[in-house]
């Protein structure tokens, strides 16, 4: 019988002969059935969903002021410019329709 290896010999774990049972559960699918989760009622829960948020809530990072000032007022900017060109066309298209038509 041949030896099976790898394809890269140099990496660990194991070879399992068949494979991992997977639960789904309220909050999704899991390697093993943990049943401490169906003890908790739903608002210990929300309590700790709000306390992770939070968690991660703290690791964002804000862009500063005035960057957010000045790419509001770039957004803010280039939208009154595409409004009124598109404004300016719909004038020329007008006319020239209306010379068109009659």
């Amino acid at each position: 019988m041949a030896e099976r290896r790898t394809p890269n010999p140099k990496a660990g774990g194991s070879s399992p002969s068949w494979p991992a049972n997977f639960y789904f559960t309220k909050v999704g699918f899991m390697a093993i059935k943990d049943t401490s989760l169906n003890k908790e009622n739903f608002w210990d829960r929300v309590v700790r969903f709000l306390k992770e948020v939070k968690i991660e809530a703290k690791k964002i990072t804000w862009a500063p002021k005035k960057q957010v000032l000045m790419s509001t007022l770039m957004v803010v900017v280039f939208s009154l410019f595409i409004g009124a060109y598109l404004g300016i066309l719909d004038i020329i298209y007008n006319f020239v329709i209306s010379i068109l038509v009659r």
